[in-house]
């Protein structure tokens, strides 16, 4: 697939299909095809194409609900969200069967991404004193690796890298940064921008570009603050000294 060059495209001169392209939704046909052919399934490649759209509305929605949920916290919310979701016009347009464009798998590709997010920024009683929780790591790396798959599928992953950056900024500009928000990010952003650097299309604009420049400073602030909080465990330091030692004046 990365090799196709089509000669009949921009003719005269060709289009290098493979590497011009976003090549998630292709990739996701041909495996959901080959799938069900070891299942026993006579289904056409054309009609898995058909039907992947409606699939991925399906799962677009029910993920909708999940995030819902977890935000507010009720499930009479996340039931009215992917409700919503379900009979929205701008997601029947993208999720009709028929309809295959890359917006049909980069939607459930988003909102995946954004709810591996904010699951694994869910409170746990047992965690003490800010430590990171089991689901900030679990999570953090089903973040990424979501992210690296909307990377593949479709170009507003920039949307959704600079979302969850600015979120985890307000977290730490708000005083509510502790280390599972370190662990999510940082485990989300290394995964997400190493994958991202492999897609054809993308190549290092996860680094250069200027739109993304946000997630990349607010990783290295968060390591930062993460430096510190370590030391405010070992030293017991008062909340004075923390803000001295962030603002770079501490000893």
């Amino acid at each position: 697939f990365f090799h196709w060059f089509d000669y009949m495209s921009w003719y005269p001169l060709g289009r290098p299909v493979g590497t011009t392209i976003y090549p998630g939704m292709q990739i996701t046909a041909v495996a959901i095809w080959r799938a069900l052919g070891k299942l026993g399934s006579a289904i056409s490649l054309n009609d898995v194409c058909c039907l992947v759209p409606a699939w991925f509305g399906v799962s677009a929605s029910i993920l909708v609900g999940l995030f819902a949920a977890e935000c507010s916290g009720r499930k009479s919310a996340g039931a009215f969200a992917a409700l919503i979701m379900a009979i929205v016009p701008a997601h029947i347009m993208r999720s009709v069967a028929g309809g295959f464009d890359n917006e049909s798998v980069a939607t459930t590709a988003l909102v995946a991404t954004f709810y591996c997010w904010v699951r694994a920024l869910r409170d746990r009683p047992t965690a003490r004193d800010g430590e990171a929780t089991a689901d900030s790591y679990a999570f953090g790396v089903l973040c990424g690796l979501a992210y690296v798959y909307m990377v593949s599928a479709w170009g507003g992953y920039v949307f959704v890298v600079n979302m969850i950056g600015a979120h985890a900024a307000a977290l730490a500009a708000g005083g509510r940064y502790s280390s599972k928000l370190h662990r999510a990010y940082s485990l989300f952003y290394v995964i997400g921008t190493a994958g991202a650097t492999r897609v054809p299309p993308v190549g290092l604009a996860p680094l250069r570009s200027l739109e993304q420049m946000l997630p990349l400073l607010v990783f290295l602030g968060v390591q930062l603050l993460e430096a510190v909080e370590v030391e405010r465990r070992k030293k017991r330091l008062t909340p004075a000294q923390v803000w001295k030692r962030r603002g770079g004046r501490g000893g």
